[in-house]
């Protein structure tokens, strides 16, 4: 079998690399996306989870609104600050505490505060599982099961640790273990015109109790357990600033924004903020949010590249060079330069003749041929030494 050419070669390689994309590709496409929290890119969108649509209603006011994974003094150019922290835990002593002097240094600021525990899975699966093929059903109920286990009183089990260890609070508010269960009727002073919402169902996880010295205000609650508080600075200012508690933040969630009746809470939230100066959304880990007193960063250059979409394409774009170079570039190293042979010498020419001469299976003819040279040389010197 011949060799390929290049541009087949080529041609095949690309062809495998979008394969294996494509195989990866669907194999994500096929698992729900739970990620919480996030706003931007495919993450925020997909995710059942995301922030994305309660970003939107940010947008739809005029505001401008920006992403961001750090606490520090870039904050002072937003007038809305909003953070969902992907944590059952309350946040560290850091970041309360810039979250506070931020809070109390600027006018007509709010900080939306979404306390984590609560999210929109359950709630997903078991519209999902009535429509799902019978032979997924099960692995349906196993997921609900683990939300549910999830969602228990107190939350996760760090949250639970967290609780024992005493540590159940933080300046603006504390955990306890009480599970509240389900509650109905929303209703509140965030509704204009005392409008409110009947038929509505919350189900909280735990209970969250602002601290006094914030001098809590309820502003939503459904029945009768509050769970969104306006919080004032202790010291009181002429700023007009507030800490906006949520304890039910699944209500704001992407999935939980295609019903009406909870867009129609998002947005009265949303008019509730002064959004001239822009509006940041913070997102953070498992393991919190770093919180730095200077606005440069410590990272490396290239750390944008560990950052989604940049992570998932790089990989890919980097094999598709290697293989480039595999299939043009197939020598590694200088070439060896090799001086060329000579092949006209007479010895070449003699060896040829004996070649070809034992290759006639007539070794008679050979030596013939021989003497006959070896007479038509004698006769020439001969002749030469008569003359």
């Amino acid at each position: 079998m011949g060799k390929l050419s290049k541009t087949v070669r080529l041609s095949i390689a690309v062809i495998l690399m979008f394969a294996v994309i494509f195989v990866v590709g669907c194999e994500q496409a096929n698992t729900l996306n739970t990620e919480y929290g996030t706003i931007f890119g495919t993450r925020g969108a997909d995710s059942l989870n995301g922030t994305k649509y309660f970003s939107e209603l940010f947008e739809a006011q005029g505001a401008t609104v920006k992403r961001s994974t750090v606490i520090d003094p870039k904050l002072d150019r937003y007038d809305t600050v909003v953070w969902f922290p992907d944590s059952t835990t309350v946040p560290s002593a850091k970041a309360v505490q810039g979250l506070s002097e931020w809070l109390g240094s600027g006018y007509d600021r709010t900080l939306i505060f979404v306390a984590g525990g609560n999210n929109a899975t359950e709630d997903y699966l078991r519209v999902a599982i009535d429509k799902v093929p019978v032979e997924q059903k099960e692995e349906y109920l196993r997921r609900i099961s683990e939300e549910m286990i999830e969602n228990k009183p107190a939350g996760s089990n760090a949250m639970q640790a967290f609780i024992s260890n005493g540590s159940s609070g933080c300046d603006w508010y504390e955990l306890t273990k009480k599970r509240i269960g389900k509650k109905k009727f929303v209703s509140g002073k965030l509704l204009e015109d005392g409008e409110s919402f009947p038929g509505m169902e919350l189900d909280f996880s735990y209970e969250i109790r602002p601290r006094q010295k914030w001098n809590p205000e309820v502003l939503l609650q459904a029945g009768d357990e509050a769970f969104v508080y306006k919080l004032s600075p202790p010291v009181a200012r002429d700023n007009q600033n507030e800490l906006i508690l949520v304890s039910q933040g699944s209500i704001l969630l992407n999935y939980s924004l295609i019903d009406e009746d909870k867009q129609a809470l998002a947005s009265a939230l949303v008019n509730r903020c002064d959004t001239s100066q822009g509006v940041l959304f913070l997102e953070s880990g498992s393991e919190g949010i770093a919180v730095r007193e200077s606005a440069i960063s410590n990272h490396s250059n290239w750390s944008w590249i560990a950052q989604p979409p940049l992570c998932y394409i790089v990989p890919h774009v980097l094999l598709l060079g290697v293989l480039f170079c595999f299939v043009y570039f197939p020598i590694f190293g200088r070439p060896k330069r090799v001086k060329p042979r000579n092949i006209s010498t007479f010895r070449n020419h003699i060896n040829a003749t004996a070649e070809l001469l034992s290759r006639s299976n007539q070794p008679n003819r050979a030596v013939n041929s021989i003497r006959d040279y070896q007479r038509a040389v004698s006769s020439d010197a001969n002749r030469k030494k008569a003359d």
